[in-house]
């Protein structure tokens, strides 16, 4: 027999499970932490709520930039091997990254999207996993 605490917790996680989807402010998981690693940022779609801090955390051998890719923002940093750097994201929007060495301002190669708020990122930047994104040796 199934408790009445069972069907709630259930019920919460499958809540829960659909509130990242695709819909209203999806196509980005919802962490405010990204890693570097395999001249990848991972995951490549995020969403935060305003007046979040994402961190970027480097765990690859290499240096990599997090830069601003578009006009709502300003931020081009270099993030040695083991090191990190963050960014607070006050307003809502879509907030475009890449690495400088390894990426482009078109987001090819070694490049994300940061939605925040009520913002929907619209064409979420491909390869979450790391594969299919071009990234540069």
């Amino acid at each position: 027999m199934i408790s009445r605490r069972q069907i709630l917790v259930t019920t919460a996680t499958a809540v829960a499970g659909c509130a990242g989807g695709a819909g209203g402010q999806g196509a980005g998981q919802e962490t405010s932490d990204v890693s570097m690693t395999d001249s990848q940022f991972r995951p490549r779609n995020i969403h935060v709520d305003t007046e979040t801090t994402v961190t970027w955390t480097n765990e690859d051998s290499r240096a990599h930039t997090v830069t601003s890719a578009s006009d709502n923002w300003s931020k081009d940093t270099t993030v040695a091997p083991g090191e990190e750097t963050t960014h607070t994201f006050g307003d809502s929007g879509v907030y475009d990254v890449y690495c400088t060495y390894h990426g482009s301002s078109e987001l090819t190669g070694m490049s994300m999207k940061v939605g925040v708020g009520d913002a929907t990122i619209e064409n979420p930047v491909g390869g979450d996993d790391g594969d299919g994104g071009g990234a540069y040796g």
